[in-house]
Order: structure tokens, then sequence, then C-alpha cells
């Protein structure tokens, strides 16, 4: 039997298909790795990587799952993960070829146009896997990434300590290591509730210059014309909820971010989307509590009644007409509150 290693991350974007493979492999893998008892289901309980934003935007990722089957052809393996996409959650599949390594695999990201090689390094086929993951583009951008997966979504703590060991090993420190929360396994085609988010006072946001040596990874927000970009994902492997602002319907939306690069308009709270991208138009929208039954105490513009109301968000979803007190309202409606909402005559 031809021993291979298969992948255990769907890139976001893009048909991936093995690339050239280096003659020799830069990791010793699982002594006598035995694909047959690789298979099954797993999960994706931790990961580092050295993507340059990753550090800044760890965000609040959940565990997902991994089911691997044969396929119909003896040269690939059939990899199916199951996790939150966009605030839904989603079934990708995809087909990755089988290397002559045992414990290794290589793919091709087409839209990165980027390498990948893969060794598990570690493995008892019933509790645990590490797998470090190199990739590099063809022009020369490398990045290194380390993952721990389980059979079930807790692992002991010694594992977690194992896993941070490789992380040391491969050069990269202990704030680029995420540790994914267990949120339950989520039914494919269902929408996630998100959870309440922490109310700050402050209403604008400030960003911190960036760091020395960090290049253009971290451009200062540029204000509308970032808010009009359409949603990036970006090419690390990461999978972060975070809100992009729709200036077409004039909300924030939900969508995932890999961890580095993208562009700005990439928010880690609905709330800190609203105050950076909305405009006064969002007061000529009708009040919406959106689908979600959480409740949460916010203000909108009466058009009606030509001032700022409370009401109760559910949230999610809704629209750009609500805000966190009833002075931000106030502040953003203020013109058509002394014109008496007769400005609402002129929306297109």
């Amino acid at each position: 039997m031809m021993h291979v290693v298969l992948v255990f991350l769907l890139p976001f974007l893009g048909l991936l298909h093995a690339g050239p493979l280096p003659d020799e492999p830069v990791l010793q893998t699982q002594e006598n790795f035995d694909v047959t008892r690789f298979m099954g289901k797993w999960y994706d309980i931790a990961m580092a990587s050295t993507c340059p934003w990753l550090k800044r935007h760890k965000g609040d990722a959940a565990i997902g799952s991994m089911e691997l089957q044969y396929s119909a052809s003896t040269q690939t393996i059939s990899v199916t993960r199951i996790g939150l996409r966009h605030g839904t959650c989603k079934s990708i599949s995809g087909e990755y070829q089988l290397t002559k390594t045992p414990g290794r695999f290589h793919y091709h990201i087409a839209k990165w146009n980027a390498d990948v090689d893969s060794y598990v390094v570690h493995t008892n086929y019933d509790e645990y896997a590490l797998v470090v993951m190199y990739k590099q583009k063809t022009g020369g951008e490398k990045s290194t990434s380390v993952k721990l997966y389980g059979r079930t979504m807790q692992l002991r703590p010694t594992l977690i300590e194992e896993f941070k060991t490789l992380v040391a090993e491969q050069g990269m420190s202990e704030d680029t290591i995420v540790i994914k929360k267990n949120k339950g396994e989520c039914v494919p085609g269902e929408q996630a509730t998100p959870e309440p988010q922490i109310q700050r006072a402050r209403r604008n946001v400030v960003v911190a210059p960036p760091e020395e040596g960090s290049g253009d990874d971290t451009p200062m927000f540029k204000g509308p014309e970032a808010c009009k970009a359409e949603p990036d994902s970006g090419p690390c492997f990461g999978m972060f909820q975070r809100f992009h602002y729709n200036s077409s319907i004039m909300t924030c939306q939900v969508f995932t971010f890999g961890g580095c690069m993208g562009n700005q308009n990439n928010f880690e709270t609905e709330k800190e989307c609203l105050q950076n991208c909305r405009t006064e138009a969002a007061c000529r929208l009708p009040m919406d509590a959106g689908p979600c039954k959480a409740f949460i105490d916010l203000w909108a513009f009466d058009s009606s009644a030509g001032k700022c109301v409370s009401f109760k968000y559910g949230g999610c979803k809704g629209n750009g007409n609500k805000f966190y007190s009833q002075k931000e309202c106030e502040e953003y409606c203020g013109v058509m509150m002394r014109n008496g909402g007769d400005e609402f005559l002129t929306v297109n």
C-alpha cells in the first residue's frame, strides 16, 4: 500500500492540484505512518502561523471538523471540512494527490500561486496529530503553519504543551498560537448566532501606527474608500469571523478572514465596522431588529417620529440604522431631526 498523508486544511478559494515536490523531505514524519489508521474524523484544535497579521488578528475561531476518506481514484484522498464560514455552517469538499513519502503531502493553491509541503510529524491515530505546513509563493514569499488535530474536540493539556513545543521548534513565538474554542458541532446550512459584543466606551476607533518592520501589511484605515472594498479573506489558512461594510445596503456583514493580508474593510466587531463606515444615510433606513433573538438595547432613528428611539436588536443582520447610544444616534441623524424628517422625501 502506498503510504501518504492527507491535507487537513481546505483553503477558502481556488481549485487545488498537485505541484512539483521537492526531492527530499525537510522534516522527519511519523515513523511507520499508516494512512488507513489515519482515516476518519478529526477536529482542528489549535494552530500557529507566521502569516504576518495573525498576531494582531487572532479573532474568535471555532473548532471545525475534517472527514478523511478514500476516493474513487487510487491517487487521491477525499477530504470534507465542516465549519463556520460567513456566519453559516458550511461543508466543503476536496481531493488531494498522494505522495510517495509516508506522512507527507503536497498541493498547489491556484488562486495564490503557492505550493504547500505538509508533514504529519507526530500522531497516535486515535487521539491526536501534529502537522507542519510550509507554503511558498512563486514570488518567494514563505510562511509556516503548525496545527494540532484531535479525534475529539477536547484534548489533554499535555498535548497542547507538545503542540507549543513544536511551534517553538519551528522558530515561532507563543503569541502566534490560536487555541480554538469549542462551540459544539455545527450543522451545514444552519446560521450561527453571534455572541453579544462587549461595548467600548469610545465611539471613534484609533488605529495604531504599523510596527517597525511590518512593511505594508497594516496600512492606516483610509475611511470611505476602504469601506467600499469587497470582503477579502486573504491567503492565510485561518477561519476568523470578521465584519465588512456593504455600502450597497449600508450595513455590516459577517465574512471569514484567513488571518493575513486582505484589505482594510475588515473589523473585529459589528460596532467597530459601523462606526468606521456608516454615514448619515443610514438614518433613512427603516428600523430592523434582524432575525436573531439576543434582544440587545440599541437606538435607531424613527423617521415617522423624527427622533432617535430605543429598540431591541436581535444581535445579527438588521441594517445600519442602529446606534449604541442616544447621543451617537443624534450625532448621525441630527440634520434630519432638525428638518423634521423631511429629508426622507428625497431618498432615491
